[in-house]
Parts: C-alpha cells; sequence; structure tokens
C-alpha cells in the first residue's frame, strides 16, 4: 500500500506539474497573440482558468497521497 501511495502521489504531482505548463503556455498564447478572433482568446482564457484549477486539485490529491503514505 505504501508503495502505490508513492506511486501514485508521485504521477498526481508530474500531471500537475505539465498542467501548469500547459496553462501558462494558453496564458502565454493570450497575452501575445495580436491578431486573433474574440472566440481564440476567450479559448485561450479559459483553457488557462480551466488547466490552473485543476492542477491545484492534482497538487492537493498528490500531496494527501504522500502525506497518508507517510502516517501509514
Amino acid at each position: 500500500m505504501r508503495i502505490f501511495l508513492l506511486i501514485v502521489g508521485i504521477v498526481l504531482l508530474a500531471s500537475c506539474v505539465l498542467s501548469v505548463l500547459y496553462a501558462a503556455l494558453n496564458l502565454y498564447g493570450y497575452h501575445h497573440v495580436l491578431d486573433g478572433s474574440n472566440d481564440l482568446y476567450r479559448n485561450l482564457h479559459n483553457r488557462a482558468t480551466v488547466f490552473f484549477i485543476v492542477s491545484a486539485v492534482l497538487l492537493l490529491l498528490g500531496v494527501a497521497c504522500l502525506i497518508i503514505r507517510a502516517k501509514i
């Protein structure tokens, strides 16, 4: 059980990092696209917001797995 929680925690934290990077990429595109349509700007901003929230949830789950592993 300890090994399983360690693996799940590490996978969740790695997914969190990837989610933050994708959100930052969308936010960078939102601020640096010069001639996009309104739909493009809206989609970039919405994706950035959603992936920042997803990364926060993944971070909390990953830390919870590691804390539970430490207490077992």
